[in-house]
């Protein structure tokens, strides 16, 4: 249980030093996206030769949502995979992994009335990349476009998906300026001249295996995680970092409700679309603050408490802490930002 509560405050503390010493030298090189300090925007796709990319003419005949199913048995999980091809030549690939019932793990999400509620964990170990389609000798091959992004699946108040959250990236991007991107590496991706489309799995996993494992896509007209490809990754960072970063450089911590704190605060822990173990324990309580009582508070396994003032727009975490007479948890000592 230790492997995954060990991302608290000190994570975050330490990523707004960075966020303030990186600011000076950042700030006369960044596109302008609101408050904003990095940009992930590129001006244009360029190939491998630094040629700019065109869609190959037979992108028009491809355009649509796919999906692709199939068990890695070595891995002992069957896995996901969705599809987005675009008019220009750019596409959206998400993968993620589901475990046998008894293996899953938890996610946790506030309903209306405020109480947290466990659900089994959606999308688990969710890869996402955009890349583009490429000419080949016998069809159409892919490129990546940049780098892969794991994020956190953010759960609405009912514990269905709502938002991607890539708070890992974030924290580690900070100097992502960019002019251009460039199309590179194949992931795995083909579409051979009959128009199937395959994609080589142990080659997009990293699987090391001698043997073949091709999927073919089919296509969709409706695929209830469609969110999961409906944005380049490249538009989900640029949207992360505008809405989810202030303006002095710290990460906003403004919770409209019980379930935006879960949320955020759970998203810290998971790094990213990993889940909980099934004996984890996640209670709404009441908590006291130094001059006041919490917003919002939550505790976990008995181990960590947090806990939320809206007036200062200040979280709190600790983990020595006991309950009063009046069922309040306090802290001998908390940490915040």
């Amino acid at each position: 249980m230790k492997k995954y509560l060990t991302f608290t405050l000190s994570f975050l503390l330490a990523s707004q030093v960075l966020l303030l010493n990186v600011l000076a030298e950042e700030n006369d090189h960044h596109h302008d996206h609101g408050t904003s300090f990095a940009n992930f925007i590129p001006d244009k796709i360029l190939n491998p030769d630094d040629s700019d990319y065109v869609a190959p003419a037979e992108t028009a005949d491809y355009v649509g949502l796919y999906t692709a199913e199939t068990a890695i048995d070595v891995l002992g999980v069957d896995l996901t995979l969705l599809l987005r091809i675009q008019e220009d030549g750019l596409f959206n690939l998400a993968y993620y992994f589901e475990n046998d019932a008894d293996s899953q793990g938890l996610r946790f999400y506030a309903n209306p009335a405020g109480e947290i509620e466990e659900t089994s964990a959606i999308y688990q170990d969710l890869t996402l990349l955009t890349g583009a389609l490429r000419e080949i000798e016998d069809g159409l091959g892919s490129g990546l476009i940049r780098e892969t992004l794991a994020p956190v699946v953010l759960l609405d108040e009912t514990g269905q998906a709502q938002e991607l959250y890539a708070y890992q990236e974030m924290a580690y991007g900070l100097r992502e300026n960019y002019q251009n991107a460039r199309v590179y590496q194949s992931v795995g991706l083909y579409i051979s001249e009959d128009g199937q489309i395959t994609i080589d799995v142990p080659h997009l996993i990293g699987l090391d295996t001698e043997e073949d494992l091709l999927v073919p896509f089919e296509a969709s007209d409706q695929h209830e995680a469609e969110l999961l490809v409906s944005t380049p990754t490249f538009e989900l960072l640029q949207h992360n970092f505008d809405t989810y970063l202030e303006d002095h450089n710290d990460f906003r911590m403004a919770f409209d409700t019980p379930n935006d704190f879960v949320q955020k605060v759970l998203a810290m822990h998971l790094e990213t679309n990993a889940s909980f173990p099934q004996d984890t324990q996640v209670t709404s309580v009441d908590a006291s603050l130094e001059d006041s009582d919490a917003t919002y508070a939550l505790l976990i396994n008995e181990e960590l408490l947090y806990a939320y003032d809206a007036d200062n727009q200040k979280l709190y975490m600790a983990t020595d802490f006991s309950q009063n007479d009046t069922n309040q948890y306090t802290a001998n000592e908390w940490l915040t930002n």
